[in-house]
């Protein structure tokens, strides 16, 4: 065999190797780029592989909502909402991380264990000051529970909206705090427009029957093509005690958004202040005479204390002032659990009454004999 032959042979060999090694690494890729496709990308909804096998139990949960919706708000207002779930399982349940896909929502976990029948409370809060147009985020809570062993699963919740630049509300919201029921309270605000010296609020709309606004132009410059309104929101002596978080919608003659919503919250509070009674256990045939304290911040009149269960015996009090010592007598002559309320009706407009709980055991006295 001469040189050339070698070398012909060679040649063929390398070549044939090398386009054997191209085929493997092009089949490789090919391979890669299926396994890829395969792969939920991120944001996807789909659940992680950790997850993947166990989601199904927490699919059972139903929460208060799963997308909220902001609609149109003014730059700088507060725009906040809590998404809920009762935790239906015969065990706790752990929120154990929350995620956002945009920066524009800023969520926390409110309940980190969820005990059986509680609810599970997740904070979004969506940033109207370093975000504006149109935005939204998903918002993923992993969860955990341990039996009948450790399985993880997610749940996921969509906050959106859309932020005007051309619109800015001050304050941020309308906080009604630490009002005293049956009292009317005012809180101010300023919304102001750039854009359109004929921009002009048509109607103003609570979801609140007890919150009213009232409207005053402070300017309107067609220079600047800036308008300006004055508010007054009012709070009546309506108002139920307890925390309340509405919104206020502002109809306009906007031509691309006509509605703009803002947050209005609040906590109003009890007039009388009066602690449940919570005896435990009593012994039977024995002699309970107690007192029932009832505080205000203003004087009131006591005009009648009813029972629920006729072996509670009120004495009544005489007098308009802002502490009353109401005593009473409990009838321990048979056993059982008393468990009823305490109506204490007042001549306070802003509270005529309130609601007290009383609980009671009562047992016969038990003996433990000791043989000798």
């Amino acid at each position: 065999m001469n040189c050339f032959s070698v070398r012909t042979m060679t040649i063929g060999s390398i070549t044939a190797i090398m386009l054997i090694t191209i085929s493997v690494s092009v089949s490789e890729a090919q391979l890669f780029r299926r396994y890829q496709r395969s792969q939920p990308t991120q944001g996807s909804s789909s659940p992680s592989p950790r997850t993947a096998g166990t989601q199904y139990w927490a699919n059972s949960f139903s929460p208060n909502a799963k997308v909220k919706d902001f609609g149109a708000v003014p730059r700088a207002s507060k725009q906040e909402f809590v998404f809920e779930f009762e935790n239906t399982l015969d065990q706790p349940l752990y929120l154990t991380r929350v995620r956002t896909s945009c920066g524009c929502t800023k969520p926390s976990i409110l309940t980190p264990v969820v005990e059986p029948g509680e609810t599970a409370k997740i904070f979004a809060k969506y940033d109207t000051v370093g975000f504006k147009g149109t935005r939204k985020a998903t918002v993923t809570v992993s969860l955990r529970r341990n039996e009948p062993r450790p399985e993880n699963a997610e749940i996921q919740f969509m906050v959106k909206g859309q932020i005007r630049q051309d619109v800015v509300f001050s304050p941020g919201e309308i906080k009604f705090d630490s009002v005293t029921s049956g009292e009317n309270q005012t809180r101010k605000a300023t919304i102001m427009f750039a854009g359109n010296s004929q921009w002009e609020i048509l109607d103003i709309r609570s979801t609140n029957p007890n919150i009213t606004v009232e409207k005053t132009e402070l300017r309107r410059d067609p220079r600047s093509r800036k308008v300006d309104y004055e508010l007054q929101v009012k709070l009546n002596g309506k108002q139920p005690v307890g925390l309340f978080n509405d919104q206020i919608t502002f109809v306009t003659n906007g031509a691309n958004q006509k509605q703009l919503t803002v947050s209005v919250l609040g906590n109003v509070q009890s007039i009388l202040e009066v602690k449940p009674v919570q005896l435990g256990v009593v012994e039977k045939d024995k002699k309970i005479e107690k007192k029932l304290i009832v505080r205000s911040s203003r004087p009131f009149e006591i005009r009648s204390v009813k029972a629920g269960d006729d072996r509670i015996q009120f004495e009544g009090t005489v007098g308009k002032k802002t502490l009353h010592i109401l005593n009473y007598k409990l009838d321990t002559s048979a056993t059982g659990k008393i468990s009823t309320k305490i109506k204490i009706e007042t001549d306070d407009p802003g509270q005529p009454f309130a609601i007290v709980d009383f609980d009671a055991q009562i047992e016969s006295e038990t003996f433990t004999l000791n043989d000798k």
